[in-house]
């Protein structure tokens, strides 16, 4: 399903990718646009991966856009981020991919509430720039309706 009618936004967030690397996002996302899918369960990667191939495609069309993976999660498993991490780090062969997958330790109902989001139950994959402004949302898997939809809303 995809969503523009309303402002949505990214609010800022402590986080850090699985290599290692500290943001403050979204200031510190690295493109003029980013393309997120923002997970809230660990079942969520198999929907995730279902846009993987689009995120590739896209960030070589489009000069300034980059990709990210980001895990939101509560900040009540804080305490064991870095069995997490490492878990979801082990997991990622590919460090290219550990770069860009950043998780959040935060309260998930403000993430949830700022993007406009009716409940957690699904993916969000999101545009936004690094003032966290939503140009662009849908929410699950991967679909060419949506695929579609985001190519043109890049593209426009």
């Amino acid at each position: 399903m995809v969503m523009n009618e309303k402002i949505r936004l990214l609010p800022a967030v402590e986080a850090r990718a699985l290599d290692g690397t500290e943001y403050r996002l979204p200031s510190d996302l690295g493109g003029e646009r980013n393309l997120i899918a923002v997970a809230f369960e660990r079942n969520h990667q198999d929907d995730v991966d279902t846009w993987l191939g689009d995120f590739a495609a896209l960030e070589d069309e489009h000069t300034g856009l980059m990709t990210y993976e980001m895990p939101t999660i509560s900040r009540r498993f804080s305490p064991v981020r870095g069995v997490l991490d490492g878990k979801m780090a082990d997991a990622i062969p590919d460090p290219k991919t550990r770069a860009r997958t950043i998780t959040a330790y935060t309260d998930v109902g403000r993430i949830r509430d700022s993007l406009g989001l009716p409940d957690t139950k699904q993916i969000a994959v999101i545009v936004c720039d690094r003032d966290g402004v939503v140009s662009w949302l849908a929410l699950g898997e991967r679909s060419d309706e949506a695929a579609a939809d985001l190519r043109a809303a890049l593209n426009g």
